[in-house]
């Protein structure tokens, strides 16, 4: 294949964890770079948007504290979410 489709993995390019070390995918162009950052800046801003709104309630039903969910909420959409402990 001579070029396969960032958008279909579920990855976030951007992130430098070991184990997607060992994939081999080409490098985009600048220009196409800059556009999947900021996709990924503006995504990150609309969920941590719909995660400050979401009740107290239904983060419990989902297993998540409050506290962790305003702390993630008010994060900047630069920075990545921190990793489960």
């Amino acid at each position: 294949m001579s070029h396969l489709r960032r958008d279909l993995f579920p990855v976030d390019p951007f992130c430098e964890d070991p184990t997607f070390t060992s994939i081999a995918l080409p490098r985009l162009p600048l220009h196409r770079r800059l556009l999947a950052r900021f996709g990924l800046w503006r995504e990150r801003a609309r969920t941590r948007a719909a995660l400050a709104q979401v009740d107290e309630r239904s983060l419990r039903d989902a297993g998540i504290a409050p506290a962790q969910a305003a702390f993630e909420a008010s994060q900047p959409f630069w920075r990545r979410l921190r990793s489960p402990r």
